[in-house]
């Protein structure tokens, strides 16, 4: 009776090994075309901005989540910490010489991502953006 307890409890521990495993390997941006639409707000807009972008994300591409949005941002910006969890990505971000730092989190899922970032410097700047992307498939020429 005790070996059958033992070989239950391996056989569930290896069970929910996979399931964890797995719900990592789901987190991850796959490489491919994608489409990105995100709204920009700011305290001084009376309504969200919107953009699109269509491109093109390599492997190096998936692992930053600064390109998984069509608003671009200060080209001195960049990820000063990231956290992966089951189905999350978590960043913070700073601008150095545009005196600004943000944060910002995704929610990854098959081919699909909503990201939502705060990017601040002092009371004169607060922008907040939303992202939808889509994978649309492999990168075309």
């Amino acid at each position: 009776m005790r070996r059958l307890a033992k070989s239950a409890h391996g056989f569930f521990f290896a069970g929910a090994l996979v399931l964890a495993c797995s719900g990592v390997h789901a987190q991850q941006v796959e490489p491919g075309e994608w489409d990105f639409v995100t709204d920009v707000a700011t305290p001084g807009l009376p309504r969200p901005q919107q953009s699109g972008l269509r491109t093109c994300l390599t492997r190096e591409g998936t692992r930053d989540p600064l390109r998984w949005s069509a608003h671009r941002l200060p080209a001195d910006c960049r990820v000063a910490s990231m956290k992966l969890g089951p189905d999350t990505v978590s960043w913070e971000m700073e601008c150095p010489a545009s005196r600004m730092r943000g944060s910002g989190k995704a929610r990854t899922a098959g081919g699909s991502l909503t990201a939502e970032t705060q990017l601040g410097g002092g009371a004169s700047v607060d922008m907040r953006t939303k992202t939808q992307g889509r994978r649309l498939g492999p990168c075309t020429p």
